[in-house]
């Protein structure tokens, strides 16, 4: 099997529209594994000027996405579950840690950590990507 063009993947990734909309910034792609970091400002809270649940699960999705298709073949997720274990505080930004635990046929298990930046964990998330074999630049 050829080894996957790792550099061409993350390319693609970091062009994503929705994480750039976010801030996300992917700090590393590598195989099955991907950080990204998020700097956190208005945008990101909700009406009682906390981190909103939807940045901290977007920044876990998109982290996890850049994990999935860093083969450079096209997965997508199939079940996310995300448990929220702290507010994050006040922290200039939140760091998602995903990997790949798993394979199963075309199925990948993934864990997801966000932490903030003193380290403390804020959540936790697993989830199911479905790896097809088609490409990321079609």
């Amino acid at each position: 099997m050829d080894k996957p063009d790792i550099e061409a993947a993350a390319a693609i990734i970091r062009s994503d529209p929705y994480a750039a909309h976010l801030g996300v910034e992917f700090v590393l792609i590598e195989e099955g594994h991907a950080v990204s970091r998020m700097p956190l400002d208005e945008r990101h809270l909700n009406f009682m000027g906390l981190v909103h649940g939807g940045a901290i699960f977007s920044l876990a999705d998109s982290t996890f996405g850049a994990a999935a298709n860093s083969n450079g073949t096209k997965a997508m997720a199939i079940h996310v579950s995300i448990d929220y274990l702290a507010p994050p505080g006040d922290t200039p930004y939140l760091e998602a840690d995903v990997r790949e635990d798993a394979r199963a046929g075309r199925g990948g298990h993934y864990r997801m950590e966000v932490r903030n930046a003193a380290g403390e964990m804020v959540a936790v998330c697993t989830g199911w990507a479905y790896h097809t074999a088609r490409p990321l630049e079609d």
